[in-house]
């Protein structure tokens, strides 16, 4: 694959991709106008919240100018939570894309390629779509849809196997993916021996630990939906919506369902999350003020549980048993450290530092405005979540690394 059929192919994927994303609102949101419309909402109305939705879905913040709703007085605001689940959809397909380009000769121009292509058409829908009362910036829609785009395509062509249509296909690996890798590694190789030796299996426990309480927090999410579906059902009669109407607020909860993950997550860990700013929902307490009359919004808890406690020994048990498990992976630790507790403390800390880390990482991708007044905020508190992460993964895996961390002794028998 030479460097014009590279750049080619990405640019027409990119294409494809932001058809995709703009196609999954616009086409439901069309039959909605050409069944039920009166007249009265032109399309371009559908175009515009279909490109509005792309363009949050890749990180680009949409602005509201004051005005008047029903009768009621705005204050201009800014949309910046991310539907996470077109988000989500968007970066599978750009991942996959990356992988089956892996095995080009020369990967660079795919990068450009599908990032520019990307950019140019983030800037062209909202200038298409853009008005003095919802708009989405000047340089947002072409940089960050473009880094959305480049950044994915470049992470998965490089470190993904190549791919190899037929045994003997590929020629010459790309420099690049080399270079970068190289790179990376002797970044890696530079790092103090204390935190080289202990990265490998604290990155695959705390990587873990999210992804249990993410799992976790699915299966909680999913049980009160389904405990409450006589709530579901009576907040979708409320909203006095056609079948069509239905169609399209079960699209756009589907679309908020991984933020809702997320927020279920921090709920497990303690912390909880607000549905606006004054409330709060957590396995202790919740306090709700008044609520947008969304089906999804049965699930959340109306009070606290007597042993709300329980809930936080997820993210501990899933630290303790996943340092555990790494077990295999802690020679290196026990051959440099000279005493279990230093080794101890050493893997507990990075452990708890990366499960932090991606704590934090999500729940500010899934947080942000929604609105005006108490809805600029609805979310999870960044910092508060991976500080109390932090101390629940630190204090059960330092526990169990005392017992996997015995330093190294040649007289010993060997582990089998």
């Amino acid at each position: 694959m030479n460097r014009g059929l590279s750049f080619a192919i990405a640019a027409l994927q990119a294409l494809i991709i932001a058809a995709i994303g703009i196609g999954i609102s616009i086409a439901p949101l069309t039959l909605t106008w050409l069944l039920e419309g009166d007249g009265s909402i032109s399309w371009l109305v559908a175009l515009q919240v279909a490109v509005f939705a792309f363009l949050l879905a890749t990180g680009v913040p949409v602005e509201v100018s004051a005005g008047k709703l029903l009768g009621i007085e705005f204050p201009e605001f800014a949309i910046t939570a991310m539907p996470l689940g077109l988000t989500l959809l968007m970066a599978l397909m750009v991942i996959r894309v990356g992988y089956r380009l892996s095995a080009a000769s020369s990967i660079w121009p795919a990068w450009v390629g599908g990032a520019v292509t990307f950019g140019l058409i983030g800037l062209g829908s909202s200038a298409l779509v853009n008005t003095d009362a919802v708009f989405a910036g000047e340089w947002e829609p072409l940089l960050i849809p473009a880094i959305f785009f480049g950044g994915l395509l470049v992470i998965s062509s490089t470190f993904a196997s190549r791919y190899e249509m037929f045994e003997g296909a590929n020629g010459a690996e790309a420099k690049e993916r080399v270079w970068i890798r190289n790179q990376l590694f002797s970044l890696y190789s530079k790092l103090h021996w204390s935190i080289r030796s202990v990265l490998s299996p604290a990155v695959r426990v705390g990587l873990g630990v999210v992804a249990t309480m993410a799992a976790f927090a699915a299966f909680a999410l999913a049980l009160a939906l389904g405990f409450g579906w006589i709530e579901v059902v009576r907040l979708y009669e409320g909203l006095r919506v056609s079948v069509l109407g239905g169609v399209m607020v079960t699209i756009g909860q589907l679309a908020l369902l991984p933020n809702l993950i997320v927020y279920a997550m921090a709920w497990l860990a303690g912390p909880g999350f607000a549905i606006g700013i004054g409330s709060s929902v957590s396995p202790f307490a919740s306090q709700l003020g008044p609520m947008p009359a969304f089906p999804v919004f049965a699930a959340l808890p109306t009070g606290g549980f007597d042993r709300g406690i329980l809930f936080v020994l997820v993210p501990v048990l899933a630290a303790f048993v996943g340092t555990l498990l790494v077990r295999k992976y802690v020679d290196q630790v026990r051959w440099e450290y000279a005493t279990r507790l230093t080794a101890s403390i050493a893997l507990a800390a990075v452990t708890a530092s990366v499960t932090s880390l991606s704590s934090m990482i999500l729940a500010a991708f899934a947080s942000g405005s929604l609105g005006p007044g108490r809805f600029e905020f609805v979310g999870v508190n960044v910092l508060q979540f991976g500080a109390v992460v932090f101390v629940e993964v630190l204090i059960p895996s330092f526990l169990a690394a005392l017992i996997i961390t015995k330093p190294y002794d040649p007289d010993s028998p060997r582990r089998k």
